[in-house]
């Protein structure tokens, strides 16, 4: 009961006309700098000039810093305007004088219903963000426990390897030592022995331990054997689980640090789907596997003509699909001598004309993404030069951050199609940038029947000099051209597993 007065009489502020008896003061009129009750308030309530020239604010007592604040510090004049521009309270001289007379100026009242509206709004606003950042709550949580399982994973495989080597070397390296310690300790103790008949009774068994010794191999690692054998497919076995390991952590390290460019798509939503290539769709000069998953490219010097050599058609391969999943999930391994365009595209279509096409095109060193749009093909370009990507977006590609991409031999990507989102993203699965998202498109197939796909076109200048160099030797030594040496083959595309 004793609290409430004093906090009362700690926040009192008495009016300052009330002489005989101390009345609460309701308002402070900033520009009298006097507080007052509900009786002398009136006058500033009831005369229009004092109602508009003369602010009132909650009562503060004389000299706080609050009625400190109400005064301009470079004029000691009342503060009646508020600078919108540089969001402080001024005065009249620096409303007219200073360097806010050009500002957006505003009376007290007016900027505090102006800006209590703008912050209403905000609040409507950050509310609608709400469920954002609930989702970005949630989605930093599940990536955290994601990365702490694949560090798991690869931590239990790493030591499970490392339990194995050592137990196995310990094993092995303490018989040997073994051996070669219980010979020399036997020696020890014959040579000890004065007496001839203990001497030789001995020497069998110390015989025995010396011929036991000098068959031990004690070179470095296991001994050679089934057992070296057996460890070493056991080491290669359990390294290609922590090689696909550490990859996996990669990719989400990745896409933790960057989702926009280094998506990852989970292990049990996108399965590898089953494809093959189409063989009535193959060009001149290819010849499939057996299992239709590889393309090959040949030449001989008897079917080359100074014509033909260094020139190449365009060619589209179609992929038939084996499975019935919805989704689509791929990877490619592509020849870096020919251009190249990969994706989804109409099941009609052929030598790189389309009717319906969602694709990465490499040409050269550009990167494109090609895609229908309006019944016209669309194509924004990425420009590789010296390792750095540089990028031009013409249309709907977004330029990705700089990245080191500098393919050197063949081209490896990735390709998933979610049918669900119908999202078609292409993913760079060479060495140095393996995960960086290439390209993103929207695939709007409005109920066509898309195929993957593969256009093969323009040999590129090493391989047209292979090609210039396979005639010249078949023109200037003509019984060459049936021999072995007459002709040239490499792997032009592989679908891999």
């Amino acid at each position: 009961m004793s609290a409430t007065p004093e906090v009362s009489k700690k926040h009192f502020v008495s009016c300052d006309l009330c002489v005989e008896v101390k009345t609460p003061a309701l308002k402070t009129c900033l520009k009298c700098e006097i507080s007052m009750c509900a009786q002398h308030l009136q006058t500033h309530l009831t005369t229009p000039v004092l109602l508009q020239t003369h602010p009132l604010t909650n009562p503060v007592k004389s000299g706080s810093s609050s009625q400190m604040a109400s005064k301009c510090s470079a004029h000691g004049k009342l503060v009646e305007y508020y600078c919108l521009d540089d969001r402080v309270l001024v005065c009249m001289s620096c409303a007219i004088e200073e360097r806010h007379r050009l500002h957006n100026m505003k009376t007290l009242q007016t900027a505090h219903v102006e800006l209590a509206s703008q912050l209403k709004e905000e609040i409507k606003t950050l509310a609608q963000k709400k469920n954002q950042a609930k989702q970005l709550e949630k989605w930093h949580k599940y990536h955290m426990q994601d990365l702490e399982k694949c560090v798991g994973q690869l931590t239990e495989t790493g030591s499970t390897l490392k339990d194995l080597v050592f137990t196995r070397l310990q094993t092995s390296v303490s018989a040997r030592l073994g051996a070669h310690q219980t010979a020399q300790r036997a020696i020890r103790l014959a040579l000890e022995e004065d007496d001839d008949f203990s001497f030789l009774q001995k020497f069998a068994s110390v015989h025995e331990a010396i011929m036991e010794a000098r068959t031990v191999d004690l070179k470095q690692g296991l001994e050679s054997g089934p057992e070296c054998t057996k460890l070493i497919k056991e080491i290669r076995k359990d390294g290609e689980i922590i090689e696909e390991q550490v990859h996996k952590l990669q990719r989400r390290f990745l896409a933790f640090a960057d989702p926009e460019f280094h998506s990852v798509v989970q292990d049990d939503q996108n399965p590898v789907s089953e494809l093959t290539f189409d063989p009535q769709t193959l060009g001149r000069e290819m010849t499939l596997s057996k299992n239709l998953k590889t393309v090959f490219y040949s030449f001989s010097a008897r079917n080359l003509t100074q014509a033909s050599a260094g020139s190449y058609g365009t060619q589209t391969l179609r992929c038939l699909q084996t499975n019935n999943s919805v989704s689509l999930h791929w990877f490619l391994k592509l020849s870096e001598h020919f251009d190249w365009t990969i994706g989804l595209c109409d099941t009609g279509a052929t030598n790189g004309n389309y009717s319906v096409v969602y694709g990465l095109r490499k040409q050269k060193n550009s990167l494109f993404s090609l895609e229908s749009e309006d019944e016209t093909q669309s194509v924004s370009t990425y420009t590789y030069v010296t390792g750095q990507a540089l990028s031009t977006r013409l249309q709907t590609l977004q330029s990705p951050c700089l990245h080191d991409f500098l393919v050197t031999g063949p081209w490896k990507v990735e390709v998933i199609w979610d049918y669900a989102s119908k999202q078609l993203a292409f993913y760079s699965r060479n060495k140095q940038t393996k995960g960086l998202l290439l390209c993103k498109l929207k695939t709007d197939i409005y109920g066509q029947t898309l195929c993957p796909f593969i256009t093969f076109e323009n040999i590129t200048t090493t391989l047209q000099n292979t090609q210039r160099e396979l005639l010249q030797i078949a023109q200037t030594y003509p019984r060459m051209s049936k021999g072995q040496g007459s002709s040239y083959t490499e792997i032009l595309c592989v679908l891999k597993q």
